[in-house]
């Protein structure tokens, strides 16, 4: 069974399929993208074991590929409000990240895509477990907190053979004024329904090695694996990327396990 995303103990969220006090978000094939949005406690959001192996490559495939995991999310404040949020994500080989930000009151209302490629492992990890939260730092009543969109985690063959630290990254995403595609009506609002997570907010343990690149510099601590010649190979290299792109559907009330993307861009939502 794929794992699937749950709220936290007392979490407060709902779904807004047009951001509000926000920019409009849109996806790379110009659809706006639905948000989720947390309120003034805490909104936590777990998606625990993500596998991220599947029978079409082998063990063998994976120590010649040595791809990168990648993870991003979009998140937002909403403009009259200050907010914040933490990432924070756990690997089955005892890597973690935890990212956090915050938002002032009176801000540009701008999306920040925040992004972290997980590179220097040892052996691949098989799983790992994602959390976001989130909340308003001015206690109102309502869903003024921060704004989670675009949830997504890949992995890719090497493109820049002499990168060899894990990063994290932001962009902050400018506002685009366009007509998206023609898609259904859809209500401002809709109430979460997410089943609740009974286990414990993992980001306030502290037993697993902790690792951060939020405001210090990349400090390397595992074996890099060399690159063992296969970026000639386009065809493996391709059919890799299409059996492997995952997709975490946080946003779409219906659908939250793990998609498997091939070519079907409609799996993405």
């Amino acid at each position: 069974m794929p794992s699937r995303l749950r709220f936290g103990a007392h979490s407060n969220s709902q779904i807004e399929f047009i951001p509000i006090g926000s920019n409009r978000l849109y996806d790379e094939f110009k659809r706006l993208s639905n948000c989720r949005v947390t309120s003034y406690t805490w909104g936590h959001f777990f998606q625990r074991d993500i596998q991220l192996l599947t029978d079409k490559l082998s063990w063998h495939d994976l120590a010649c590929l040595h791809p990168v995991i990648e993870f991003s999310v979009c998140v937002a404040p909403r403009w009259d409000c200050a907010s914040e949020c933490r990432i924070c994500l756990i690997f089955s080989d005892g890597h973690r990240w935890e990212c956090e930000r915050q938002f002032p009151q009176w801000n540009d209302k701008k999306w920040h895509q925040l992004t972290y490629h997980y590179r220097q492992y040892t052996r691949f990890p098989t799983s790992v477990t994602v959390q976001l939260s989130g909340k308003d730092r001015q206690g109102w009543a309502g869903y003024y907190g921060t704004k989670f969109a675009q949830t997504r985690l890949r992995l890719l063959s090497h493109t820049d053979e002499g990168e060899t630290t894990n990063q994290e990254n932001e962009t902050i995403m400018e506002e685009k004024i366009e007509d998206e595609l023609s898609q259904a009506p859809q209500s401002e609002s809709m109430p979460d329904n997410l089943p609740v997570d009974d286990g414990d907010d993992f980001v306030r343990q502290s037993t697993s090695p902790s690792y951060s690149s939020y405001g210090s510099t990349d400090q390397p601590h595992r074996v890099v694996r060399a690159w063992n010649g296969l970026s000639n190979n386009i065809a493996a290299l391709e059919h890799y990327e299409k059996a492997f792109r995952v997709n975490l559907t946080y946003l779409s009330p219906d659908h939250c396990s793990v998609a498997y993307i091939y070519d079907n861009i409609d799996d993405y939502y």
